[in-house]
C-alpha cells in the first residue's frame, strides 16, 4: 500500500533563488521559492503546511528567513506561521480564516479540491493520518503585507505589486535585482477564475492586463507561478487573457465540472487554460 507523507525537493533555478516543490499531500504540487540576499532570505509562498520549512530553508541559508505569501489558499499559506515574521496582503485574511478551519480542511481530505479522490487513497491509514494532522493543527494570524513596501534583503530588494482575480489578495513578488516575477495563482496557465472569492472575468481580464503592463514597464520578461517549477515567458499572460475574452464570448463553451470549491466551466483557447464561472 503506498505511504502518503510530506515531501519536498529543493532545486537552485538562479542566482541565490531556490524552488521547493511540496509535493501536495495527494491534492497536487505547489512550488515555494527562496530567494537570498546577503543580510536575509524571502521565503515567497509556503505550501500546505506540513513541511518543517524552517529546517528545509536552513539547509539552504543561514540568513533570517522572511514569509510572505502570494494568497491566502490552502495550498500557498498554511506553512506560514512557522516563521516569526509572515505576511499575507489584508484582503485575503477572510480566505486564510476559512482555509485554515478544521472542517475546511477536512473536506478537502476526503473530497478533493477539484477532482474527487479515488476510493483507495480514502481507505489509505497514512493518508487519513496526514489529513488528521492538516486540519487539527493551529494556524496563526499572519501580518499585513500592506504595510510593508518592500523587503531589503541586503543588495537585493523585492517589492510586490497586488494582482486582484483569482482572490482579491493576490499578490506578485517582484525581484527587481533579476528582473523576475513570482506571482504563483495570480497568471498561470490554468487559473482558478471561479471561486467565490474570485472577481468576475470581465475584472480579471482588465486585472491581468494593468499587470502585463506593469512587468513590460519594469523589463520583466519572466515569471514563475505556483504549479510548475520553470520560468514561463509573460507572453503566457497575454495568452491567459485571449483565453478569458473568449470565456466572456462564448459563455455556452467549455466543460462543465462540480467541485467543493464550486461549479466550474473549463475553457481551453488561444494556447491556454482557465476554470471559469458557468
Amino acid at each position: 500500500m503506498k505511504k502518503f507523507l510530506p515531501q519536498f525537493k529543493v532545486k537552485r533555478i538562479y542566482t541565490d533563488t531556490y524552488s521547493i516543490c511540496d509535493n501536495g499531500i495527494g491534492q497536487g504540487k505547489v512550488y515555494m521559492y527562496l530567494l537570498e540576499g546577503k543580510e536575509k532570505a524571502l521565503l515567497i509562498d509556503s505550501g500546505f503546511g506540513l513541511l518543517d520549512l524552517k529546517k528545509i530553508t536552513a539547509s539552504i541559508t543561514d540568513k533570517e528567513v522572511i514569509c510572505v505569501c502570494t494568497h491566502g489558499h490552502v495550498d500557498h499559506a498554511l506553512g506560514a506561521c512557522q516563521f516569526d515574521e509572515a505576511y499575507l496582503h489584508s484582503k485575503d485574511f477572510e480566505v486564510y480564516r476559512r482555509h485554515t478551519d478544521q472542517q475546511f480542511l477536512t473536506d478537502i481530505g476526503t473530497k478533493g479540491l477539484l477532482m474527487k479522490l479515488p476510493k483507495n487513497r480514502l481507505q489509505n491509514s497514512s493518508y487519513i493520518k496526514m489529513i488528521e494532522q492538516l486540519a487539527n493543527k493551529q494556524y496563526g494570524q499572519l501580518k499585513a503585507l500592506d504595510n510593508i513596501e518592500q523587503f531589503d534583503l541586503g543588495g537585493r530588494i523585492i517589492t510586490w505589486h497586488l494582482v486582484p482575480g483569482h482572490t482579491q489578495g493576490s499578490v506578485s513578488f517582484i525581484d527587481e535585482k533579476y528582473n523576475m516575477a513570482f506571482d504563483a495563482d495570480a497568471a498561470p496557465v490554468g487559473a482558478w477564475l471561479f471561486l467565490q472569492e474570485s472577481s468576475p472575468l470581465p475584472d480579471c481580464i482588465e486585472s491581468l492586463k494593468n499587470y502585463h503592463a506593469f512587468l513590460e514597464k519594469h523589463n520583466i520578461r519572466y515569471h514563475y507561478v505556483g504549479h510548475a517549477g520553470v520560468k514561463l515567458k509573460i507572453k503566457s499572460i497575454r495568452q491567459l487573457i485571449r483565453c478569458a475574452e473568449y470565456a466572456v464570448a462564448k459563455p455556452n463553451k467549455g466543460i462543465k465540472v462540480d467541485s467543493m470549491l464550486g461549479e466550474a466551466r473549463i475553457i481551453f483557447a488561444k494556447g491556454s487554460l482557465l476554470f471559469c464561472r458557468r
